[in-house]
């Protein structure tokens, strides 16, 4: 047997040192009822995660509802914040393994102060003179580039498990296909997929690769698109694959120009 490997399938499944419903219970009450918009009152999903030899938990992933891949970074923080498991055995030997948990987690909006509420929206809501977009992250960096007619921002979530990067450029309109046709050969360069998609009312070219740095992998997803006369590019950066997609995902869908 593989010390490290996870196994599925065992003789004796992990569980909790408590019944399953004070897990669920203790899971519930950690959650930060905030991080949800107040439109929602309630959301499922099944939880994938990994039981630790000595009962931690750890590798987090939501399965069942792409709705609940917004919250992924709360979700991960309450996953750590619960006691240990008794972890699963194999032919009478501790493993590590998956386990799998439907969740549903439920906010009534009697139970919620509007005003914290409203407070959450608006500390969600990431706002410029030129875009805005809903995430629980804070700006880490911005500049401007006035010989190329670049602008980049620069944003991370409090644990620092995503990072996102917008970037705007100045273009001449008569050139928009021949911006398009620079980035798909710098794509074909590097052997990264990219290929052509519709984005809201835009054209777009949307890729994702991952990057090898000091032996951590970060996973990038990517869309280009022309609005106007300027060029967009947003990446969502992170070294875990799901959380890269899916927080992509929410950004794409909250992402409005201004300009």
């Amino acid at each position: 047997m593989d010390d490290n490997k996870i196994y599925r399938f065992v003789q004796k499944q992990a569980v909790p040192k408590q019944e399953m419903s004070a897990f669920l219970q203790a899971f519930t009450n950690e959650f930060n009822p905030l991080v949800i918009p107040p439109k929602y009152d309630e959301i499922s999903f099944k939880l994938q995660f990994v039981v630790e030899k000595n009962g931690l938990l750890s590798n987090a992933e939501i399965k069942g509802n792409e709705h609940a891949y917004g919250y992924i970074g709360e979700i991960i923080r309450v996953l750590k914040m619960m006691p240990a498991w008794k972890p699963a055995e194999k032919n009478g030997k501790i493993v590590r393994s998956f386990h799998t948990v439907p969740i549903t987690l439920r906010f009534p909006m009697r139970n919620v102060d509007k005003a914290l509420l409203d407070k959450a929206i608006l500390e969600r809501t990431v706002s410029t003179d030129y875009f805005e977009f809903e995430c629980s992250c804070k700006l880490i960096n911005s500049s401007t580039n006035q010989y190329n007619k670049v602008k980049e921002f620069s944003y991370s979530t409090a644990d620092n498990s995503t990072f996102y990067s917008i970037t705007i450029k100045e273009i001449l309109l008569s050139n928009t296909t021949h911006h398009l046709n620079i980035i798909k050969t710098d794509a074909a360069l590097k052997k990264t997929a990219i290929k052509e998609v519709d984005y809201k009312s835009y054209k777009a070219l949307e890729g994702y690769f991952s990057v090898n740095s000091n032996e951590v992998m970060y996973y990038n997803n990517t869309i280009y698109f022309i609005a106007g006369t300027y060029l967009i590019n947003i990446t969502v950066i992170s070294t875990n694959a799901q959380i890269s997609k899916f927080n992509f995902a929410d950004l794409k869908r909250t992402f409005k120009l201004k300009i």
